[in-house]
């Protein structure tokens, strides 16, 4: 990164840290007392510049230097808002400000929900927020965010390597913080993303014109301003990783569970990895990172030709790279667009330019997937010589660099280094090769990831070892610099199938479970969208801050929050869970672990996501049960299958179970409502009333012969026949309370037999409460 491009990007980020100070009671402009708090950690005088004249008014009247870098963020700042607010934020509501307005839910306006439900202003990393209505904030809040977010400062040196460093204690401190307490706005932008994107632009502009020897910044951004924001001085880039799950599923059942997770983190922290590499090649920071989750990603790059031949050349280093390593099973496409200003603040609104951009990059990436590879990469693919002795790996069947266990070095690398990757919180990249490390591709040779900890971390940068960058898991260290904080789902009950079987309650049974969001790729297109006679009033929440938000808020919940909900942290009602994640991220997930524990977790999940969104967004998901030893691939597929058939209902929001094609499939309500709280509640009732010998030697066959009766009839029941069965379940006449238990039972029975989708939500009671009771295998 250039000295210039760092400059900005340090004073977007801190532009508006001045609200914050006014908010907590400090006097003066927020520009003002913005510049004021943050003099005794910057001595740079143009990013303090940035800082206090990053309004268009004051910069005017400023008179500074032609080439002064406050002319970059604020048109930065004006895009990232998507308007120009000229009104300083300061006088009280008398002047339109409220200034103890909170942060709004993003998802408040998604599909014109036009929601109410606000944030408490707690740090990010504290606790999973969900909205409620009539929240407020204080004075104290902001003197308490103040006074952390500059102790945090003093440990953060104003230099490139730092920059991450200072998004990392930006976001912890102010994700929940809205960027604008206007009265006549919507709050739900926080000040973090909207400091976020305006860096991110800021690096893009001042690169485009640097690039283009344009260095009088006073009339390229504030005098010709309009002329500029017509200009294609970005590019919009997407890269998509194809084939991960087939890469994932092809494991023997032999450590299965540790080669899962362990392939599975190898995806996350190569897509990682690649990004990385792109930025540092581009000269950007992480605040370019528009998106990344589920093997895909977007950037905003500058629109130069050296960052064209920089993105050329991480590319074609990464698909050699995966070539050589995982021949066809892995590929990763890549597209980008030019784009404009106008075009990412949506204007003009009757053309919608900004959700066009990614139909455009979406259309590329296809294209590509379907011409993937040139000449010299097929003949690289068909240049694999197998062994002499005909051996090939007994995991993912490739015949090249096999151990003495058959095993390639990949998939022993996947299981010998599965506990360090899950132990271990601190990753640093380095150029020295090891076996206890990971490679990576880069374009100057191959880099490796180690596993550390805090500690052993700071020990290396202290040492002078050559550490290229460092990432943190799911926590952020101040002062460690190079860091990038990752969110990681890894949240593991055991690493043993057979361990995580044995906490089942009843049936000796595993549980796979996959969901995703529903229409995420419409949400992004469209979501935003609201109903109105003007295209202004139908986009006026379509803006790039709205989609990186939403982007971040989904990543959040299933890369972090998604670890506090099934260890029960969330919770004093609920404990952890016997599960494990085998990957949760962009905006879906894989579970395995105990049926019950499965189950719960599922329901926990959609739960916690629904007050998350504000119901604005639904989940779908299937669930399946299996033998311990049942192939992961298969089982993967067969769930897959209960996704699509979840998602084929009306209104999607639903949960299939159990197999394929069975009819388990209901909406979440009826699930909860209706099977669990009703007939599974009505059966357990009944059978907990009953001595314990009748249960066993009576209720199991009249469960199996009542399901008999109910799976064979399509239209009408034989009534005789099941109040024969409902008969014999009649309990000895001296046992009133019992007697009272059956007559509500037989009632209930009764009254679901006569209607279809009662019988069905009756089968599928029953199959719970027989998985619950009976111990072994089912047939």
């Amino acid at each position: 990164m250039n000295k210039r491009s760092a400059r900005v990007v340090f004073g977007a980020f801190l532009h508006d840290v001045g609200k914050i100070g006014h908010r907590a009671g400090e006097a003066g402009t927020h520009s003002e007392t913005g510049k004021r708090l943050l003099e005794p950690f910057i001595s740079d005088p143009c990013i303090l510049n940035c800082v206090a004249y990053h309004h268009e008014a004051a910069l005017k009247r400023a008179s500074l230097p032609p080439d002064d870098p406050a002319y970059i963020v604020n048109l930065a700042d004006n895009i990232s808002a998507a308007a120009d607010r000229r009104a300083e934020e300061e006088g009280g509501a008398s002047r339109g400000f409220d200034r103890g307005l909170a942060l709004e839910s993003i998802f408040n306006h998604i599909r014109g929900a036009n929601s109410d439900g606000r944030l408490p202003v707690y740090p990010s990393e504290a606790k999973l927020c969900f909205p409620e209505t009539g929240l407020r904030n204080d004075a104290a809040d902001y003197r308490h965010i103040l006074q952390n977010l500059l102790d945090g400062l003093a440990g953060i040196e104003i230099q490139p390597e730092w920059i991450h460093s200072l998004m990392a204690l930006m976001e912890v401190w102010t994700s929940n913080v809205p960027s604008s307490t206007a009265i006549g706005e919507r709050a739900d932008i926080s000040l973090y993303d909207h400091s976020r994107i305006a860096a991110a632009l800021a690096a893009c502009i001042s690169d485009y014109l640097e690039a283009a020897g344009r260095n009088n910044l006073r009339m390229e951004l504030l005098e010709k301003s309009s002329e500029f924001c017509a200009e294609n001085a970005f590019l919009l880039f997407s890269a998509d990783l194809s084939g991960i799950q087939s890469f994932l599923y092809t494991v023997a059942t032999e450590n299965a569970l540790r080669s899962l997770r362990s392939r599975s983190f190898y995806l996350e922290i190569f897509m990682e990895h690649v990004i990385d590499k792109l930025l540092e090649a581009c000269g950007l920071s992480r605040a370019n990172l528009l998106y990344s989750g589920g093997g895909h990603c977007y950037l905003l790059l500058p629109n130069t030709p050296d960052v064209q031949r920089a993105v050329a050349a991480v590319m074609d280093c990464v698909r050699s790279d995966l070539i050589k390593n995982f021949g066809l099973r892995l590929y990763l496409a890549h597209a980008s667009v030019p784009c404009s200003a106008n075009d990412l603040m949506n204007r003009p609104a009757d053309q919608a330019p900004y959700p066009a951009l990614y139909r455009r990059v979406s259309e590329l990436l296809s294209r590509q997937k379907l011409q993937r590879y040139s000449a010299s990469e097929i003949r690289k693919l068909n240049a694999e010589i197998p062994s002499d002795d005909g051996r090939e790996c007994k995991v993912c069947g490739t015949s090249q660099n096999l151990t003495g266990d058959g095993l390639c070095q990949w998939c022993d690398l996947f299981v010998r280094l599965s506990r360090k990757i899950q132990d271990q919180d601190v990753y640093l990249l380095r150029r020295e090769p090891s076996a206890e490390a990971l490679p990576l591709p880069s374009p100057n040779g191959t880099v490796y990831l180690y596993f550390d900890n805090e500690t052993g971390a700071r020990r290396q940068l202290a040492e002078g070892h050559s550490v290229l960058r460092v990432y943190t898991k799911n926590r952020s260290y101040t002062g460690l610099r190079y860091a990038t904080r990752l969110y990681v789902g890894d949240y593991h009950a055991s690493n043993s199938m057979a361990e995580l079987v044995s906490y089942a309650g009843g049936i000796r049974r595993m549980a796979v479970c996959r969901a995703d969001v529903d229409n995420l790729g419409a949400i992004f297109l469209s979501g935003f969208v609201q109903a109105g006679k003007t295209d202004a009033e139908r986009n006026r929440f379509v803006t790039l801050s709205r989609t990186a938000t939403l982007s971040r808020q989904l990543s959040l919940f299933f890369k972090y929050h998604i670890n506090g909900i099934l260890s029960g942290v969330l919770s004093e009602a609920d404990g952890p869970l016997p599960v494990s994640i085998v990957y949760s991220g962009g905006d879906d997930l894989f579970l395995l672990g105990a049926w019950d524990g499965v189950l719960q977790a599922i329901q926990r999940i959609q739960r916690a996501f629904e007050r998350y969104t504000g119901g604005s967004i639904h989940l779908s998901g299937g669930l399946g049960l299996f033998g311990e030893s049942y192939p992961i691939r298969r089982s993967a597929l067969l769930t897959e299958e209960l996704v699509e058939e979840a998602k084929s209902m009306d209104g999607k929001n639903a949960l299939s179970l159990f197999a394929p094609a069975q009819g388990h499939n209901y909406s979440w309500a009826t699930f909860s409502n209706q099977v669990l709280e009703e007939k599974l509640s009505c059966i357990r009732n009944f059978f907990d009333s009953q001595r314990r010998e009748d249960v066993e030697a009576r209720g199991m066959a009249f469960l199996y012969r009542l399901l008999e009766l109910l799976r064979g009839c399509d239209e009408q029941i034989n009534l005789a026949r099941i109040v024969y069965l409902l008969v014999r379940m009649e309990p000895e006449k001296r046992a009133a309370a019992a007697r009272m238990q059956y007559s509500r039972f037989s009632k209930n029975i009764m009254q679901w037999c006569r209607q279809q989708e009662h019988r069905r939500q009756l089968i599928t009671a029953i199959y719970l409460y027989v998985y619950e009771e009976r111990g072994g295998e089912a047939q």
